[in-house]
């Protein structure tokens, strides 16, 4: 999840210590989706808490307001987004356990108050990294397992499927809107579905409804209004998708890895979806029935 005027991008990197999901076992893990955050139950220096779940993060963000015990870290290296260096003791996920692990502590208050919730922190794409993730979001559900465990795939055939390239660790789309060309990034930290505000007038008009004022939080939680709209005419990697809304801001951060959009979960959510990191590619199902999981 990238810094935007709604949006943190964030993500965990750390020393793995071989552990639950890593000896090859499918990890069912129950989560919550409020406004478009996907909450989790995660383990921090001995300390449960909530924790949000965040494809498009380079490393982990921790809330130093409610994680005691972190100590000071190395230099921080050059994202898109700052915060202070520190050493997580030891943190628990999944069946993942990682100690010494590199974080950043920075104010996460938008997130808590978009989830009314205390937040801990955010696990991201170092974590997620070696694994197929699948959400079911109707049954609110998680799904972690190696990827080259194809159970799932044989008892229900994906609907397509969708490659994808990791730009700044992000996975990121080819997409076409009205014809124009676009690359999207999949980030299901976001809470809203954005595009660069460059594209209202690239895009054609018969692609974009009638455009409204939104009232949203910046990074200080100060009020700012942006457009927004349904934006139609939406392919992935050649294959249709559905009307959805999208708001138009500045996202000229993202310009190094040429993005000029972001897929949140409330476009994503309408799939039982999953991430595949090694292969690079997206799986799409219907919704439906809680899958009969079982352990590998």
């Amino acid at each position: 999840m990238k810094w935007t005027a709604v949006l943190l991008m964030s993500s965990l990197i750390g020393n793995a210590v071989p552990a639950g999901a890593q000896s090859g076992n499918l990890q069912k893990i129950p989560f919550e989706l409020v406004n478009g955050l996907v909450l989790v139950n995660a383990s921090i220096n001995g300390d449960t808490g909530s924790f949000i779940l965040d494809t498009g993060s380079p490393m982990v963000v921790v809330n130093p307001r409610n994680v005691e015990g972190l100590q000071p870290g190395e230099s921080q290296q050059n994202y898109a987004f700052k915060g202070q260096p520190v050493k997580v003791k030891h943190f628990s996920w999944a069946g993942i356990e990682r100690e010494g692990m590199d974080a950043l502590a920075m104010d996460i208050s938008h997130l808590e108050n978009a989830s009314h919730r205390k937040i801990h922190g955010v696990i991201g794409y170092e974590v997620l990294r070696k694994y197929e993730v699948m959400f079911d979001c109707r049954n609110q559900v998680l799904l972690l397992y190696e990827p080259h465990k194809s159970w799932i795939h044989e008892r229900e055939a994906p609907i397509f499927s969708l490659r994808f390239q990791m730009r700044d660790q992000l996975p990121v789309v080819k997409a076409r809107i009205g014809g124009k060309k676009v690359h999207l990034g999949l980030d299901t930290g976001g809470t809203t579905n954005l595009l660069s505000e460059k594209l209202l007038e690239q895009i054609p008009a018969a692609s974009i409804g009638k455009a409204k004022q939104e009232k949203v939080l910046g990074l200080a939680n100060i009020p700012e209004y942006k457009k927004s709209a349904m934006i139609g005419d939406i392919e992935v990697d050649g294959i249709p998708l559905h009307t959805s809304s999208f708001l138009f801001t500045d996202l000229s951060h993202l310009n190094d890895a040429h993005i000029e959009g972001l897929l949140a979960m409330p476009f994503l959510s309408k799939f039982r979806f999953s991430i595949n990191f090694k292969k690079k590619r997206v799986y799409v199902w219907s919704h439906g029935e809680e899958i009969s999981y079982r352990t590998i």
